[in-house]
């Protein structure tokens, strides 16, 4: 969280500070309004496409079984490039907006669990992946002075923020389908002699 806030903060510090000295362009307190308000929005726009995908959209469409939501090893290979596990646990991924909680499942360690699990993660980097793209949008809400100088470099510090954990959920995506898949391999291993017994009860009757 700290890392999180520092590069807000940092950011919007940035901006300020090379308007101030290099744009005579754009006035103090606009400027001091303009670089304070970008965040604050930005933070607030992603609220509500975060809102409006997790609430509004059905789970059917980021469920474990849908296919084209499922990691390549290209893409995983692609991450290994960014040294991905070095960073990972370092980067804020912000869940606030997902209804998943371990307390809901009896055995954490069930398919059902892993399943959950997998759809809150694809609900994960839609979330970041949109808010880092409709970042953008907010460009043409602000005066034109300000669109290049002020929100544009926000966005892309929203966007950078946005794509980070993206990365890290489509990463640690094909290690939870392994793990579901031998979950179930299990427990149809510990089904089946139930039923081979359920079976052979019901003939000798």
């Amino acid at each position: 969280m700290a890392l999180y806030l520092i590069s807000i903060i940092g950011g919007d510090l940035l901006i300020f500070i090379f308007n101030f000295f290099f744009n005579p362009n754009i006035e103090l307190v606009p400027l001091i309004i303009g670089t304070a308000v970008a965040p604050v929005a930005l933070i607030a726009w992603d609220g509500v496409i975060a809102t409006f995908i997790r609430r509004a959209l059905p789970n059917k469409w980021y469920d474990y079984k849908v296919e084209w939501r499922k990691v390549s090893q290209k893409e995983c290979k692609f991450y290994d490039a960014l040294h991905i596990k070095a960073w990972k646990d370092k980067v804020l991924e912000l869940g606030v907006f997902t209804s998943f909680s371990k307390k809901k499942i009896a055995n954490p360690r069930s398919r059902e669990y892993l399943e959950q699990f997998i759809l809150e993660c694809n609900y994960g980097w839609s979330i970041h992946l949109w808010n880092a793209i409709l970042g953008f949008a907010l460009i043409f809400c602000y005066p034109a002075s300000f669109r290049l100088p002020v929100i544009l470099p926000a966005c892309i510090i929203n966007f950078v923020l946005g794509m980070l954990p993206f990365m890290i959920l489509r990463y640690n995506l094909p290690r939870l389908h392994r793990t579901r898949d031998i979950v179930e391999l299990k427990e149809n291993r510990n089904n089946a002699p139930k039923e081979q017994s359920s079976e052979q009860t019901s003939s000798e009757s």
